[in-house]
This record gives C-alpha cells, structure tokens and sequence, in this order.
C-alpha cells in the first residue's frame, strides 16, 4: 500500500467512525444517557476533524481526496458499544504505528499521524476507564451516573 493510498484509507476510517459516533451519541442522548452521549460526540467531532485533516494533507501533496466512508455497525446496547470501541482501537493502534515506516520522507504527514496515534491511545484509555467502572460499579449503576 502506498502512503497515499493508505491516507486515504485513514480519512474514510474517520469518516465512518464519525458517523457511527455520531449516531450512537444521538441514540444515548434520546435514552436520556446525555453525560454519555455529549463524550461520545466529542469523539465523533475529532474524527471528522481527523478525516478532514487527512484530506487537507493530501491536497497539499498533490492528490484528489475521494468521497468514501467505512461502515461501522450502530450498536444500541452501552456496554457492547464501549466493547466494540476498544477492540476498535486495539486493532488500529498497532497498524497506525506501523505505517509510519511509510511516512519517513514526509516529515509533515508522520507527525500528523503521530498525533492520530495519541489521540487513539487517549480514546482507548477513556473506553478502558469506562468498561473498569462497568466492572466495579456494576452496569445499572453505570448507566445512572450516565444520565444527565
């Protein structure tokens, strides 16, 4: 896969992980989870915020960004979309560090990616944080300190 390629492949990433945090924040807000569901957009406004930096990037060099968004699944149950975000970020953690190996003649686009990789390690600490509280307050009591 060529840098380029692969920056693409990042924007769409963003793209669909946006909208699929989008979503499930606008579901949580609507069951009344509105603590939640306010973390939860704040995460889908910097993956848009990520994805249109990608795009920006690829501008700069010379390319066409397309128009192309991953699918992600719209999951209603709390725990299972906390699940699902952290088996997420454990895949993408290691296959972003990975490609920075691509990136060493483009100083400008690795440090972006660098600070994506911060961000992710952030998001999964938040999920990890959350899922621990799960397990020691028990998910009913979970879900109250969630209302808001």
């Amino acid at each position: 896969m060529t840098k380029i390629e692969l920056l693409k492949e990042f924007a769409s990433g963003w793209f669909g992980n946006s909208q699929q945090h989008s979503i499930h924040a606008q579901l949580l807000a609507n069951r009344g989870y509105k603590k939640l569901a306010d973390m939860i957009m704040e995460e889908s406004n910097e993956e848009l915020d990520e994805a249109k930096k990608v795009n920006a990037r690829l501008i700069e060099l010379g390319e066409t960004p397309v128009v192309s968004t991953t699918s992600y699944p719209v999951i209603t149950d709390i725990k299972e979309m906390l699940e699902y975000d952290f088996k997420d970020s454990m895949e993408a953690l290691p296959m972003m560090s990975k490609s920075l190996a691509l990136f060493d003649d483009d100083y400008v686009s690795r440090h972006m990616i660098e600070q994506f990789i911060l961000d992710e390690q952030e998001h999964l600490n938040w999920v990890k944080t959350h899922l621990n509280l799960i397990k020691e307050i028990g998910y009913e009591n979970y879900l109250i300190e969630m209302l808001g």
